[in-house]
C-alpha cells in the first residue's frame, strides 16, 4: 500500500505527532510520501499527489485545519480516499465540524465526539486515541535536577489551576511538587504546599526527563468547556484520556490521573494507574503512594507493559488502516 501523508501545518506541539506518525508508517513498512504543509506552498500539493499516485491520503488536524476543503475535494476527485484524524477533540470540535464531512474517513481522539460528527453527515467515523512514541518516551536514568516527589507538565488552564490549588492545600508542605507550563505563575500558591513553578514551554526531549525523575506524575485533563480556546460550543463531552497518559506510562513512571470514562479501555484504575475524581482524593493518593516505592514500581511496570504492547503510534496506524482497507477503498 502506498500512503501519502499531509502534515497538520502546525509547529509544536502538533508537529511532534506528525513526526511520530510518519515514523510509524515507515516503520510498519508502508511506502510513505509526505507533504510538509507549513513549509511548502499548497499549490505544489496536488501535482505531488498525482506524481506519487497513492492508495490513500492521510492527514491530522490540530486545533484548526490548515488544509483547504477545496483541496480535499480535488484529491477525492482523483479517486483517492482521504482520512483525517482530529487530534484536539473535543476542545476545538467547532473547527473540526466545519471540515470533517469533506473526508471519506474521520477519526477522533475522543469517543464522546462520534455522534457530533455523524450528525454533520460524516459516514465513516471512528474513535482512535492518541498513542506514544517509545523512541522518545522510555525509561532511563536522569540527572538529579529532574528529581521531584510530584510533577505535572501541561498548560495551567483554569480548571487545572483550581484543581491543583485545592489539591495542594491537603498535601504536606515538605512534599516537593513541580508544575511546568504556561500560566501556573499567575496563581496564588500561598496556601498549602507551595509548588516549584517552571512557567515555560519545554520540548519533547526534555519532557520524559521530568517523568523519569518524578516519584509521582500527575495527569489532570483539560475541561471540555475550557474558555482558553472556547471552541466547543457544540457541547461535545470528553470521555477519552489524553496522550500524556500513554507518554507517562511509556516512561515506566507512576501516574495519578483524573477519571475519564474511557480510561479502563487501556489501563485498570488503581492497578495500573492511580485514579482520582476530586482534589481531596488526589491529595490522599499522593500521601498514600509517595512513601510506597514498591507499589508504585509494580503499578508503573504494569502500565508500561500495556503501553508498549498496545498503545504506540504504530498500533494506532494499524488500527486506522484496519478500518479503511476492509472497506475496499484502497
Amino acid at each position: 500500500m502506498r500512503i501519502y501523508y499531509i502534515t497538520s501545518g502546525y509547529r509544536r506541539p502538533i508537529d511532534i505527532l506528525d513526526n511520530a506518525l510518519i515514523k510509524a508508517l515507515l516503520g510498519a513498512g508502508y511506502h510513505t510520501d509526505y507533504f510538509l504543509l507549513n513549509r511548502k506552498p499548497t499549490a505544489h500539493l496536488l501535482p505531488d499527489i498525482r506524481r506519487c499516485s497513492p492508495d490513500l491520503v492521510i492527514t491530522i488536524c490540530g486545533p484548526k485545519s490548515h488544509l483547504p476543503v477545496a483541496l480535499v475535494s480535488q484529491i477525492k476527485a482523483m479517486g483517492i480516499p482521504t482520512a483525517a484524524w482530529f487530534v484536539d477533540d473535543p476542545y476545538t470540535i467547532d473547527y473540526a465540524l466545519e471540515v470533517a464531512a469533506a473526508y471519506d474517513y474521520v477519526f477522533t481522539i475522543d469517543s464522546g465526539c462520534i455522534p457530533f460528527y455523524q450528525a454533520r453527515g460524516c459516514r465513516h467515523v471512528h474513535h482512535l486515541p492518541l498513542g506514544t512514541d517509545t523512541d522518545i518516551f522510555r525509561p532511563y536514568a536522569v540527572h538529579p535536577t529532574y528529581n521531584t516527589d510530584v510533577c505535572f507538565i501541561g498548560t495551567g488552564y483554569d480548571n487545572r489551576i483550581a484543581f491543583m490549588k485545592e489539591l495542594l492545600q491537603s498535601v504536606d508542605r515538605q512534599v516537593r511538587v513541580q508544575l511546568i507550563g504556561h500560566f501556573w505563575d499567575r496563581a496564588d500558591w500561598s496556601k498549602g504546599c507551595a509548588p516549584i513553578i517552571r512557567s515555560k514551554w519545554i520540548n519533547f526531549t526534555e519532557t520524559p526527563r521530568y517523568y523519569n525523575g518524578a516519584k509521582i506524575v500527575l495527569n489532570i485533563h483539560r475541561s471540555e468547556s475550557d474558555t482558553y480556546l472556547d471552541k466547543n460550543h457544540t457541547g461535545a463531552p470528553a470521555h477519552s484520556i489524553n496522550n500524556r497518559t500513554f507518554d507517562i506510562a511509556a516512561c515506566r513512571a507512576f501516574q495519578l490521573i483524573d477519571f475519564r470514562s474511557d480510561l479502563s479501555h487501556y489501563y485498570e484504575p488503581d492497578v495500573d494507574v492511580g485514579c482520582f475524581e476530586s482534589p481531596r482524593e488526589g491529595a490522599e493518593l499522593i500521601q498514600r503512594y509517595l512513601h510506597d516505592t514498591e507499589v508504585r514500581q509494580i503499578m508503573a511496570q504494569r502500565a508500561y507493559e500495556r503501553t508498549v504492547h498496545n498503545c504506540t503510534f504504530r498500533h494506532r496506524i494499524e488500527s486506522m488502516l484496519s478500518v479503511i482497507v476492509p472497506a475496499g477503498r484502497c
